[in-house]
């Protein structure tokens, strides 16, 4: 099966991300020293961060219309 272009570009830019994650962090998704509840805290760090960005897109997108 053919890998869509948008695939690919989503499989580089995670390939990407992970890069930028090991050289901020020095680790990767493997690492085995936060518990159950601290992946937890980060997802929701990280959806609170999109629910922002979202926010503030929206804002950006009213303001083209008017």
């Amino acid at each position: 099966m053919k890998k869509s272009k948008i695939l690919t570009e989503v499989i580089e830019d995670l390939q990407a991300r992970e890069k930028k994650g090991f050289e901020t962090y020095g680790t990767t998704l493997d690492r085995k020293d936060l518990t159950t509840s601290q992946w937890l805290v980060h997802l929701r760090e990280e959806l609170q961060d999109a629910i922002l960005y979202l926010k503030k897109l929206e804002e950006i997108q009213n303001d083209k219309v008017y």
